[in-house]
């Protein structure tokens, strides 16, 4: 009996991991599909074509203004529900972007999106920090922090039979219809207990939505999983348009190797760290050995001098760097929540770090004009992420228990 509770629990465990990251990987999957069609929108909304730009910066919006307080919320109802009502979210803003016919509705579709991705952002962490306990629960973490640039490629992949094509719209009803299975399927999630706040004041709760900002390590976790996030947003922006441009290959073949790129190494730096810190890797030494590999990738990926194999070589290395650097960082949430402040709190004021630079890269990555800037950007961010990380011994982040 006993041996046949295990196996089951066994079984939840990893269908909810793999629930969590299919909700993960199709939220993200919009900002994908809307990429490549950028055009073909602002043709059909009779909008400008710089007029995109604020569309998807509409996306993560929500998350770089309320992060923190949305990670808050995820602890006082539970990631369960928030994933259960974010998830349908979805389904409407794919509705009311099928439905658009001007920019300024299109736009509110692509807002509304972005609110649900401020659940899914939160309650997906604090979902696989509750539900797991262990390596089972370092390696669901460190799959977790891949499921962003996984969803941007796969959205890629979703839009490119339509990119020449009026029927555009059709990728977003393909979009709308896999989240409406996710919403489906996040009935079957399992339920993570709540914190508590009966008895308390307005003020303290309150105050309590706020309570991350008074650990200096989860400022600092913030400031790590910040800086390869901006600095992978920013090559994906950079690199077709640079590899284009500098090897003399076509924009469209430039932007599928940086599509494919992003979910071999991505995955493969996520799961691999995973793997080595379900066994006790020390993760400091390990997010060293990723810094260093990361600097060479950037370096042989943007210098005008290596032949374009070589820098698709340092494109699917930084790519691995990511997938490593994010999940070291991810893998640490768990040794950061207590009693008083639970896993989506840890990931809502991580995440507000994440949201803010990634609201900001555009502009700075946009700016630049000469390849030394791209590496120069990239080594400093790898430093200082580096040095942010909050020092735990090994095996802390797997084995310590979360609140409950």
């Amino acid at each position: 009996m006993t041996q046949t509770r295990t196996q089951a629990s066994s079984q939840g465990s990893w269908s909810t991991i793999a629930l969590v990251y299919a909700i993960g990987l199709n939220s993200m999957a919009l900002v994908g599909i809307l990429s490549p069609l950028a055009l073909r929108i602002t043709q059909a909304m009779q909008a400008p074509a710089a007029a995109i730009g604020l569309t998807i910066a509409l996306f993560s919006l929500p998350a770089a203004i309320v992060a923190t307080v949305g990670g808050g919320i995820v602890d006082r109802l539970g990631p369960r529900l928030v994933l259960l009502l974010t998830c349908p979210v979805f389904v409407l803003a794919d509705l009311v972007l099928w439905l658009a016919r001007d920019i300024w509705v299109f736009n509110l579709g692509v807002l509304l999106a972005g609110i649900g991705y401020l659940g899914i952002l939160n309650g997906g962490a604090a979902m696989l920090i509750g539900a797991l306990d262990g390596s089972r629960r370092t390696r669901a973490l460190t799959l977790w922090s891949t499921y962003a640039p996984t969803g941007f490629a796969l959205g890629l992949l979703m839009a490119a039979p339509f990119t020449a094509s009026t029927s555009w719209r059709w990728a977003l009803a393909l979009h709308g219809a896999l989240m409406a299975l996710c919403a489906a399927a996040s009935i079957a999630l399992p339920h993570v207990p709540v914190l508590r706040s009966h008895g308390r004041t307005t003020r303290a709760k309150l105050a309590a939505l706020f309570a991350g900002l008074r650990h200096p390590p989860i400022l600092m976790l913030g400031f790590a999983m910040a800086m390869p996030a901006m600095i992978s947003y920013g090559t994906s922006l950079a690199a077709p348009t640079y590899l284009a441009r500098v090897h003399g290959v076509s924009l469209a073949a430039s932007a599928s190797i940086v599509a494919v790129a992003k979910i071999v190494a991505v995955l493969l730096g996520g799961t691999l760290t995973g793997a080595l810190l379900a066994r006790d890797f020390p993760p400091r030494r390990l997010l060293a050995i990723v810094v260093c590999i990361g600097i060479v990738a950037q370096l042989v990926l943007f210098a005008p001098t290596s032949p374009m194999i070589l820098a698709v070589a340092g494109l699917m290395a930084w790519l691995f760097t990511y997938g490593a650097a994010t999940g070291v960082c991810m893998a640490t949430m768990p040794a950061l929540s207590t009693r008083t402040l639970g896993g989506g709190s840890v990931a809502g004021l991580v995440n507000q770090f994440v949201s803010i630079a990634s609201f900001l890269t555009p502009t700075v990555y946009f700016a630049l004009t000469h390849w030394i800037a791209y590496v120069a950007i990239a080594v400093a961010g790898l430093l200082i992420c580096l040095a942010a990380l909050p020092r735990l011994s090994a095996g802390e982040a797997a084995t310590r228990p979360v609140a409950a």
